[in-house]
This record gives structure tokens, sequence and C-alpha cells, in this order.
């Protein structure tokens, strides 16, 4: 089947981001549903992103040809949010869904804390303020390519522009309601693929 075959770590793609992205995270979805290989995933969350090597084999596969430090990082720590969360939903990027969460919870300070906290996270404390706040939505689901794109950016031991606008993007995701968001929108189609939960 083209699907399978499309995130076989034996031939992932590496050519252009995008399909390499959308392959990764389908594979994610596949070997989680192995329990061991998520148990070793969610194991990682105590390292700092591609320094557990029992997690070599889910990832190294999927990586570009000298891929630098920055992009493995990303890499693996989306493997390891993967494994924690869990749901992927197209289209709805975490940002959308943290901030669903606290509008649900009357907008709760503590969340919105922890969410501009995370915005202020440099490379080295993404991973754990990310962690925090995937534990936290269960119930939600996001985009977990999506995620890994920014993340490729985010993930650089430098400031960059494009890194500046993917934090206002997730500020905007995150106080923008997707109520509002849908009302404002003239596609014709609205509707979002309904999430996919691991068992």
């Amino acid at each position: 089947m083209p699907h399978e075959q499309s995130v076989s770590p034996d031939n992932p793609p590496r050519g252009s981001t995008q399909p390499r992205v959308q392959a990764f995270v389908e594979h994610l979805a596949n070997i989680c549903e192995d329990r061991g290989a998520r148990a070793i995933l969610r194991r990682s969350a105590g390292f700092a992103p591609g320094e557990y090597v029992p997690a070599f084999p889910f990832v190294e596969p999927f990586l570009p040809d000298e891929a630098p430090e920055s992009e493995r990082r990303a890499f693996y720590l989306c493997a390891m949010l993967y494994a924690l969360h869990g749901q992927h939903q197209e289209g709805r990027s975490l940002a959308k869904a943290f901030g669903s969460l606290w509008r649900k919870n009357d907008q709760r300070p503590s969340l919105e804390k922890r969410f501009i906290a995370l915005l202020e996270a440099d490379a080295d404390g993404l991973s754990e303020h990310l962690r925090q706040i995937v534990m936290l939505l269960k119930e939600e689901a996001f985009d977990h390519a999506a995620l890994l794109t920014d993340l490729r950016e985010l993930m650089k031991p430098y400031t960059t522009e494009r890194q500046n606008r993917i934090r206002a993007r997730w500020a905007k995701d995150f106080y923008r309601s997707e109520t509002r968001a849908t009302d404002a929108s003239t596609a014709a189609d609205t509707s979002e693929p309904a999430a996919t939960p691991l068992p």
C-alpha cells in the first residue's frame, strides 16, 4: 500500500521537507500502537532531545542526510511529545488546542502563564515547557506535523525572524477562540477531521 511505503523506516522520504515531516508523524502513529515502543519514546522525556539511545531506532531513519543538530533535536522532541499525547488532528495547532483548554477552564491564569513561558522559552527550554503543556492537553488533539515543522525552526540555537513569526502565530491561535476563527472563515467547509486517539 502507498501509505505503508511512505512511512517505512527502510525507505523514508528524505527530499522535500513536508512529505518527510508528514511521513514521520504517520510513522509515530504506527509505532506507538506498540506499547513497548511507545514506552521507550515516553522515557526519552527524561533526557535532552536526541540523547536517549533506545529511541534512536525509531527516529534516526527519518532524519535527513547530514541533518543539523537542531533538526535532529526537533524530530526527537516531536517523537517524545507524540508518545506522551497520542492524539493527532490535522489543521489544529498546539496553541489552538491549549487555548481551547484555557477557555474551558474559565481562562485560568496558571494555564495562561504556562503558555507565556512557552513563548519565552529558548531552544534549550522548549522541551520541558512543551512536555508540561502536552501532559495537560490529554483530550485536546492537535497537529503534530505542524508542530514539528515549527520546531525545526525554533530549535535553532539562534534567534531568527521566522521564530518570531511562529511565536506570534502561536499567540494568535491561543487567544483567538476557534468559534471566532470559524465564523471569520469564508471557506465552504470549515469542519475539522476527527481526532485519532491511540489505544
